[in-house]
């Protein structure tokens, strides 16, 4: 039964890539993550499982190829690690002015929130960046737009999981702050989507994913959290604000895509990619 279970889904990519997300979402919807610890364990094992989707989609073709080294990753990845530092420095500076406390031991919880977040980029890469992509490209591989299809899905499907389910569908400020977030994160897939097609090196990708996120929340492995602090989508004061800020990001993001656009993107051999893949 399981043997022909697997032999359906290398046969099936897209339903491949399906069966993995929505089991994603499942894990996210029900296993508790109180903790950065259990943040971390979870998403580390989820590593596990989105290879062993990836696995039946691609073989080891993705899990063990590279064109480029991890520097040429991180060098076109400069710019969001950059503007991630700074949103985590001013987070810093206002939890310092706002007297907050610091955690018990923020020494060791600032460790724990790397691994966490090393583990999430890893994560999210494998899952919505290779699986998704791979999917695509293996089915569709001859159309002429498969490429336009991927980059367009894979980018939503990431951006989108950030708020799913997690907002009030009855305001119009929570609905702004989710299309923001959206196309925000998407953005930021998009990116690293355009490096992945160049290099293959989803291991890199999950690097440069992960250090986005520490830099940007190192700032939870120091301070006690206010309370709902981690929700993407926020009501009260401060929700106009946030729409805001997402605004300010859809820009930078959109700045940085066409960056990496002009310097990696026209330099891909889409047709290598297609016989190869």
């Amino acid at each position: 039964m399981l043997k022909k279970y697997i032999e359906f889904m290398k046969r099936s990519p897209l339903i491949t890539a399906t069966l993995c997300i929505v089991y994603i979402v499942i894990c996210f919807k029900s296993v508790p993550t109180q903790t950065h610890f259990q943040f971390f364990i979870v998403r580390t094992m989820l590593c596990g499982v989105a290879c062993f989707f990836l696995y039946q989609i691609s073989g080891d073709k993705t899990l063990a190829s590279s064109y480029n080294s991890t520097g040429y990753v991180l060098k076109y990845s400069v710019g969001f690690l950059i503007v991630a530092f700074a949103f985590g420095t001013i987070v810093l500076v206002s939890d310092i002015s706002e007297k907050r406390p610091l955690l018990q031991n923020p020494v060791l919880e600032l460790f724990v929130v790397f691994l966490m977040y090393m583990s999430v980029g890893l994560f999210e890469e494998l899952s919505f960046r290779a699986v998704i992509s791979d999917a695509i490209i293996y089915k569709f591989r001859n159309w002429k737009y498969v490429f336009v299809l991927g980059a367009v899905v894979s980018s939503l499907v990431f951006g989108a999981v950030h708020v799913l389910g997690g907002f009030d569908p009855f305001s119009a400020v929570a609905w702004g702050q989710a299309i923001g977030k959206t196309l925000e994160a998407g953005l930021f897939g998009l990116a690293l989507l355009i490096l992945y097609w160049k290099t293959r090196n989803i291991w890199a990708c999950g690097l440069a994913h992960g250090l986005n996120d520490f830099l940007t929340d190192y700032t939870s492995g120091l301070f006690i959290p206010e309370e709902n602090s981690g929700y993407y989508v926020k009501t009260g004061a401060g929700a106009g604000k946030l729409l805001w800020v997402y605004v300010g990001l859809i820009v930078i993001n959109l700045v940085f895509v066409l960056i990496i656009w002009k310097k990696v993107g026209k330099t891909i051999d889409f047709e290598k990619i297609r016989r190869e893949w």
